[in-house]
């Protein structure tokens, strides 16, 4: 489901980030679960912004595609910033990396907007059920592969992993989601 391309993000975050920071990157407990807290504050600001950048593109004179696709792009963008923990050892640069990610997709949850923009007036509540059961598969699959990923102890490949989606999720919104328009019967 293109339009929910950042749910892999989300779920790493949700399922593997404190077992990330304090398996893999060796932070006491106490100190992770503050660090932690952090790229969780930066995912609320993104969500805040997100509409209010957004709406003000609209209130600019923008296409609509234009003031919705904007901050989801930019934030798939910027979510790609997670691979920096791979290239960092410093406490203090992995959650600046993380917190980046999460910031990032953060302004990706403007995506529900679509549901209502693009489905069918009569089918909207249909659309908005399947678009959330498919985007949550992910829910099921993301932390499975992240876990098949991490095996041999290393999260270098799982965090790689993540980021390609979200470069794969910002190049589909960039050339494959076209117009934003209601679709009609």
């Amino acid at each position: 489901n293109l339009i929910r391309s950042a749910i892999p993000t989300l779920w790493f975050f949700l399922t593997w980030f404190p077992t990330y920071l304090v398996q893999y990157r060796h932070m006491a407990f106490i100190k992770a679960g503050f660090l932690a807290s952090l790229p969780y504050l930066a995912a609320f600001i993104g969500v805040i912004a997100s509409g209010y950048i957004s709406d003000m593109l609209v209130k600019k004179g923008s296409s609509l595609g234009m003031a919705r696709k904007t901050p989801i792009i930019t934030g798939l963008l910027i979510s790609i910033a997670i691979i920096g923990a791979n290239f960092v050892e410093k406490p203090a640069r992995v959650i600046l990396f993380m917190t980046l990610a999460f910031l990032g997709n953060g302004l990706t949850s403007i995506t529900w907007v679509f549901v209502s923009t693009l489905a069918p007036k009569d089918l909207v509540g249909l659309t908005g059920d399947i678009f959330n059961f498919i985007g949550n598969l992910a829910s099921i699959v993301i932390p499975i592969v992240i876990g098949y990923l991490v095996k041999g102890g290393n999260f270098a490949p799982a965090i790689t992993f993540i980021a390609g989606l979200g470069l794969i999720g910002a190049v589909s919104y960039i050339f494959l989601v076209g117009k934003v328009e209601r679709i009609t019967d």
